[in-house]
C-alpha cells in the first residue's frame, strides 16, 4: 500500500528522478559491488575490493554541482547510495570502520549531498542496501548463491541478528543524522518480511520521519514498485518507478559509446509517463567525484526539453485503457487538457476521435501559440445503451515548421475533463 501521509504524495507526481551510484568501485571502472561474485565477469577478491576505500578520495566532489545538474535536467528528486552490497558505507557510522570517515575519504559524503539536494528544492532520495557482503555476521545464514557472502559462511542464527541490529542501526542514524529524508531505496532483499522483520522497520522509519516513501525491496513493506532496466508493457497498479542506467552499468565507466542517445533517453521518460510511473536514471559519478561529460550532457537535454513542454509531463495521467486510440500517439492528461505527443512531421492534419467535451483551446505546449483545429460532431451508437450518443471528432493544424525536433506536444483545453465513451460503433 502507497503511502498516505500528506508529505508524501509528491511521488505520484514526479515522473523523473536522478539515481547515483558511487563509492570506491568508480576506480576500477567496474560495476558496485558485484565484482566481489565469483561469477562475475569482472570478479576481483575481496581483499582487494576492499583497499579500494583507501585508495578513494573524491577530490573533485562537489554537491552543489551535482545538484544545479539534477535540477537542470527536471528531475524532481535525487536517490545517492548510501551503502551498497559491499557495505562500504559513505556516511558517519558507528556501526563499521568500513566507512567513508574512516577509510579514504576522511569524511562524511552523504551530509553535503543531502544539504546541496535540499537547498535547490528538490526531494531527497537514499539507497541502503539490506545485504552487505562486509559484514562477517551477515554470512551466517544462507542465501541463494548469486548472493551469497564472499566472507566465510557458518551457521549462525544468533550473529546474523547481530547483523540485522546493525543494519537498523545505520538505518536510524541516515534518518537522524540528517534532517528531512523523503525516501529510502533498499535493494535485493534475498529473504522475506519475516527474516527482515520488515514491518519492524518500517515502523521504526515512519515514527522517525513519518512521511517517508520506501520501494517495494524491503520485503512486504513498499510504497511503490520498481521494475530494473526495462518499462513493463502493462505497468503495475499503483506507484512505481523504472531505474535504468545511461550505459551498461550503474557504476562510472568511461567508454562513451556505451552511452544510450538522448533520444533514446526522452523516449523512455515519455513512455514512463504515459503509464503513470516515474524514470530514475543513473549516473556513474568518476572517482573523483566529477560527472562524466556524457551523463552531464543528456541530463541537460532531458532538462532543456522539460522546461517548455515538462507540463504535459509531471503529474499527468493515462489516457483511460478501454479508448487508448482516440489519438495514434502517447497522450496524457492533467485536469481539463489532454496532450498529444507528437513524434514526427505530420503528413495530414492531426486527429482526436471519439472525445467527448467542448474544447476552448488548442496550443503548441513549447511555445503557448494557438493551433487551427475544427471540431466535427459525430453520432454514434453504443451497444447496450438506447439510442444515439455525440462525440466530438478533433482536427488540428500542425505545420512541419513548428515541429520540435524529437517531440512537439499539442495541448487541448476542455472546458471540462474530457470523456471517452466506451465500445462505440459507427
Amino acid at each position: 500500500m502507497k503511502a498516505t501521509h500528506p508529505d508524501a504524495q509528491w511521488f505520484g507526481d514526479a515522473r523523473f528522478g536522478v539515481f547515483i551510484h558511487w563509492g570506491p568501485y568508480a576506480l576500477r571502472e567496474i560495476e558496485a559491488s558485484w565484482p566481489l561474485m565469483p561469477h562475475s565477469k569482472q570478479h576481483i577478491s575481496a581483499d582487494e575490493y576492499e583497499r579500494l576505500a583507501e585508495e578513494f578520495t573524491p577530490d573533485k566532489y562537489d554537491p552543489k554541482q551535482w545538484a544545479k545538474a539534477i535540477k537542470e535536467s527536471g528531475a524532481k528528486y535525487a536517490v545517492l547510495t548510501a551503502k551498497h552490497h559491499d557495505g562500504f558505507c559513505l556516511f558517519d557510522t558507528k556501526t563499521t570502520d568500513y566507512n567513508s570517515v574512516q577509510r579514504g575519504p576522511k569524511r562524511d559524503l552523504v551530509g553535503p549531498y543531502v544539504e546541496a539536494i535540499r537547498e535547490v528544492g528538490l526531494k531527497v532520495g537514499l539507497y541502503f542496501t539490506t545485504i552487505d557482503w562486509y559484514d562477517p555476521d551477515f554470512a551466517t545464514i544462507p542465501i541463494s548463491p548469486h548472493i551469497q557472502s564472499p566472507k566465510q559462511n557458518v551457521y549462525d542464527p544468533n550473529r546474523w541478528w547481530e547483523f540485522h541490529k546493525r543494519f537498523v542501526e545505520q538505518l536510524r542514524e541516515l534518518l537522524t543524522n540528517y534532517g528531512q529524508i523523503d525516501l529510502v531505496w533498499f535493494d535485493v532483499p534475498g529473504f522475506g518480511a519475516d527474516r527482515w522483520r520488515s514491518h519492524e522497520v518500517k515502523q521504526m522509519m515512519r515514527n522517525l520521519q513519518p512521511h517517508i516513501i520506501i520501494n517495494d525491496r524491503l520485503p512486504d513493506a513498499g510504497d511503490y514498485a520498481t521494475p530494473e532496466q526495462f518499462v513493463p508493457t502493462v505497468p503495475p497498479q499503483g506507484w512505481w518507478e523504472t531505474c535504468m542506467t545511461m550505459n551498461n552499468q550503474w557504476a562510472y565507466h568511461s567508454d562513451p559509446a556505451g552511452y544510450k542517445s538522448e533520444v533514446a533517453l526522452l523516449e523512455t521518460l515519455l513512455e514512463v509517463a504515459v503509464k503513470e510511473g516515474n524514470l530514475l536514471l543513473n549516473v556513474g559519478p568518476r572517482p573523483d567525484g566529477s560527472w562524466p561529460e556524457e551523463a552531464i550532457v543528456r541530463l541537460k537535454r532531458i532538462g532543456e526539453w522539460l522546461a517548455h513542454s515538462g507540463e504535459s509531463i509531471y503529474g499527468t495521467r493515462s489516457v483511460p485503457e478501454h479508448h487508448p486510440t482516440s489519438y495514434y500517439g502517447p497522450t496524457t492528461r492533467k485536469d481539463n487538457t489532454l496532450y498529444l505527443h507528437v513524434r514526427d512531421i505530420p503528413r495530414f492534419p492531426i486527429e482526436v476521435r471519439d472525445i467527448s467535451g467542448i474544447v476552448t483551446n488548442v496550443r503548441l505546449l513549447r511555445n503557448g501559440k494557438a493551433l487551427p483545429y475544427e471540431v466535427q460532431e459525430v453520432h454514434g451508437y453504443w451497444g447496450g445503451l438506447n439510442g444515439t450518443h455525440t462525440v466530438n471528432r478533433i482536427k488540428i493544424q500542425l505545420d512541419a515548421a513548428e515541429c520540435d525536433e524529437w517531440n512537439t506536444v499539442v495541448a487541448i483545453d476542455f472546458e471540462n475533463s474530457p470523456e471517452w465513451p466506451r465500445n462505440l460503433h459507427k
